[in-house]
């Protein structure tokens, strides 16, 4: 049986622990087929926070507490969208974002974004302390300062402000990081409170204290901090700890955005739920974890209540849209506390219980690594027992069989609500445009310069249709830049899945504005296009540029002797592969993602100041593809170096896993059978196909050193030479 299409949108906003547990539930569980599952993170890894403190001491790599929200949205059919939430507006159910883009509606949503380190308003704290929360702010500072701090004659002094759980066992790592490394050195825990972890049974009190003593950290109580200065912490009643590192590790605060949410919050600025985890007001909001506050039963931020929380909330999720009743949520009276303490020992606290050892450690080893193996990509289970792609057409009583043709088109109601509102470049020769009813546009060209033409378009590669229409317009652009030509309109075709109408509207409306973003920025008017309903999401551009005559640039212009400048790095291609095979990381698709969006134009001007009339841009054919056909139609060959050439991170270490794109092995053959080349080890990388791949240029040696200068400052920062054009016929050798 195909699946429905869609007809409403759940969104999670944050991918903390309870959302990564509904994201597998509900998908696996297949149990809403109508719904469209969207997930929104500022990062695109989530730490796990109970094996933080241990990576810190040197017991865990990084990898291993690392949460990948990118291949778990893909394994789980739903989307993912990097992007920082700026405020919600919950009447209209719009998602407000801080990067200009278009709001994002939601039918129901939910909040897991977790909270912030309190006191970061004291005085100096945000200037000279380094605060807990965010984690992965937290493991980039720490290892930030270790690569810059410079031991002296004085030793080297951590503090840690907070006697909780967090901070114990941050004194505990602290130490444990580099008391062998650095031969002098002091750990000093500062806590306002009159007991160490207060809350917690004298017996795990004392135990703490004595670990504590063994370890020499020392350990002050009663004593609050009331600002900070450069290297020195100042306490109330006029104590000062001088310090070389200070971590922020006092408790929970609300992040900025619940401020932004229109929703009913407590005293401390927590968002108020009910015990089904709905909001106050708004039944369809849900909220869980370290940003909520439950009225009836007040419960600490501890990382053990959002983990509990997650099931309920898939549950009450899917009891809210099939309208059946939900569950209450029922919190455990005590919860079972393991501490770590910087080596393979731990201390374990339930109630009256304290118990310690290796014991203890192992068991909090397995029951980390057993959460963290939940989200491992490595053992997903298979999806192939459910339908193979949640967006494809369907025939149901409800929705009659879709027309193809001209009856494909989304729905004029639809395309001019979402047109009427973009913000388009106008240009004075555009008679005939996109606000026109007419059937075609009419532009007016100056005679005195050259109309170049190109196309372009492809599948959607990623879920953020905001940013793939930005990509998409910046690669299909690059054609013109690379012919030393201004874009000046363009035409644009798109295709969304099939879905309600509300949500086609939305889709359109994110892909148009993210082009009409993009647009704007190259001064580039939108004349038309055309849209239409089908199984996927891709678009189409046909793109118009103008060029001077005596500056038009084109492939068969190198010299010999010219160097081979490379703008961008390559690699896109192999990521891309592994992003849908699951075996990306989260960070390598952010930095391919952030390349993809550096446009060209910048470098092409470059160009054209010094004079540089061949180039072309670097696409589907991958560099040695694009490479060839400059050097065939100017009649040279080249030498390059493997070593020179940029590449993203992780696209290696992916081709290494013997992952790479479909058409690689295509561009290979087809160079081999035409050209001589001198094969290389790691070699597969110049066949990799870009998208929105740099520019390649050749450049008099005589000029090299200034343009790779003026390309570094106009934002390329791994422009590069990579080679050199050598006089002889259809040879490439690459060392």
């Amino acid at each position: 049986m195909t699946p429905h299409p869609y007809q409403s949108d759940v969104v999670l906003i944050g991918g903390g622990h309870s959302h990564v547990q509904v994201v597998k539930m509900l998908t696996m569980k297949r149990a809403l087929p109508q719904v469209r599952f969207t997930m929104i993170s500022d990062e695109s890894v989530a730490y796990y926070s109970g094996m933080v403190p241990g990576c810190l001491a040197g017991l865990y790599r990084l990898d291993e507490i690392e949460m990948e929200l990118r291949p778990l949205a893909r394994w789980a059919g739903i989307r993912f969208i990097r992007a920082r939430v700026s405020g919600i507006d919950p009447t209209l159910r719009q998602i407000l974002f801080d990067d200009g883009r278009s709001p994002l509606n939601f039918d129901v949503l939910s909040i897991n974004v977790g909270s912030v380190s309190r006191g970061m308003d004291i005085t100096g704290v945000k200037s000279f302390a380094t605060p807990t929360r965010p984690l992965s702010h937290l493991l980039k500072q720490v290892v930030r300062f270790e690569s810059t701090y410079h031991p002296g004659k004085n030793p080297l002094r951590v503090v840690v402000a907070g006697g909780g759980a967090a901070g114990v066992e941050l004194a505990f790592a602290m130490h444990a990081r580099w008391a062998e490394r650095f031969s002098l050195m002091e750990v000093t825990l500062v806590d306002s409170q009159d007991t160490i972890l207060q809350g917690h049974h004298a017996r795990v009190q004392k135990l703490t204290r004595t670990y504590l003593d063994h370890k020499n950290i020392t350990y002050i109580a009663n004593s609050r901090v009331v600002g900070v200065e450069e290297k020195k912490v100042l306490l109330f009643g006029g104590g000062i700890l001088p310090f070389d590192l200070l971590l922020w590790a006092t408790g929970g605060a609300p992040p900025p955005l619940i401020q932004h949410t229109g929703l009913d919050t407590d005293k401390d600025g927590f968002i108020k739920v009910k015990p089904t985890l709905q909001t106050l007001q708004y039944d369809h909001i849900f909220a869980v974890g370290d940003c909520i506050n439950f009225e009836a039963f007040p419960l600490p931020k501890a990382g053990v209540y959002a983990v509990r929380e997650g099931p309920l909330l898939a549950k009450n999720i899917e009891a809210f849209i099939n309208k059946t009743r939900l569950i209450p949520y029922k919190p455990q009276p005590a919860i079972l506390a393991l501490l770590m303490t910087g080596t393979p020992n731990a201390i374990a606290s339930w109630r009256s219980l304290a118990l310690h050892g290796p014991r203890i450690w192992r068991l909090k080893d397995w029951i980390d690594r057993q959460w963290m193996k939940k989200f491992d990509p490595a053992y997903f289970p298979p999806m192939n027992n459910v339908d193979d792609h949640p967006q494809k057409e369907s025939v149901t009583d409800k929705d009659a069989m879709r027309c193809a043709g001209c009856g494909a088109k989304v729905g004029s109601t639809i395309l001019t609500g979402v047109l009427d509102g973009l913000s388009i470049p106008p240009d004075p020769h555009v008679k005939v445009g996109l606000q026109d009813a007419d059937d075609a546009a009419i532009l007016d060209l100056p005679s005195d310069r050259l109309l170049i033409q190109t196309i372009d378009g492809f599948r959607a590669f990623i879920d953020d249709l905001y940013t793939f229409g930005r990509i998409s317009l910046i690669h299909a652009a690059s054609d013109i830049f690379a012919m030393a030509g201004v874009p000046h309109s363009a035409l644009i075709m798109v295709t969304l899945p099939f879905a309600a109408k509300h949500l086609v509207a939305d889709d359109l409306k994110q892909l148009m504005t993210g082009v009409a973003d993009e647009a704007n920025r190259m001064n580039l008017t939108i004349i038309g296009g055309h849209t239409s309903e089908g199984s996927e999401t891709s678009i189409g551009i046909m793109m118009n540029g103008l060029t001077d005559r005596q500056d038009i640039s084109k492939k068969e212009n190198l010299k010999v002797g010219d160097a081979l400048v490379l703008t961008k790095p390559i690699g896109t291609g192999v990521i891309l592969a592994a992003d849908m095979r699951l075996k990306a990381q989260g960070r390598w698709m952010d930095g391919v993602i952030q390349g993809m969006l550096i446009s060209n134009g910048p470098g092409a001007e470059v160009f054209k100041k010094y004079g540089i009339s061949a180039v072309t841009d670097i696409t589907g054919f991958g560099l040695a593809g694009h490479l060839t056909e400059m050097l065939e139609s100017s009649g040279v060959s080249a030498e390059i170096k493997l070593e020179h050439i940029p590449v993203y991170t992780g696209a290696r270490a992916c081709l290494d896993k013997g992952v790479q794109s479909t058409l690689a092995p295509s561009n290979r053959e087809h160079i081999e059978k035409r050209w001589q080349i001198g094969t290389s080890p790691k070699d597969d990388i110049l066949y990799d196909p870009q998208t929105s791949g740099g520019l390649l240029a050749g450049v008099r040696s005589d000029q090299l050193n200034i343009v790779l200068e003026a390309l570094r400052e106009t934002g390329y920062e791994q422009a590069t030479c990579i080679g050199q054009v050598v006089d002889g016929p259809r040879t490439l050798k690459i060392s």
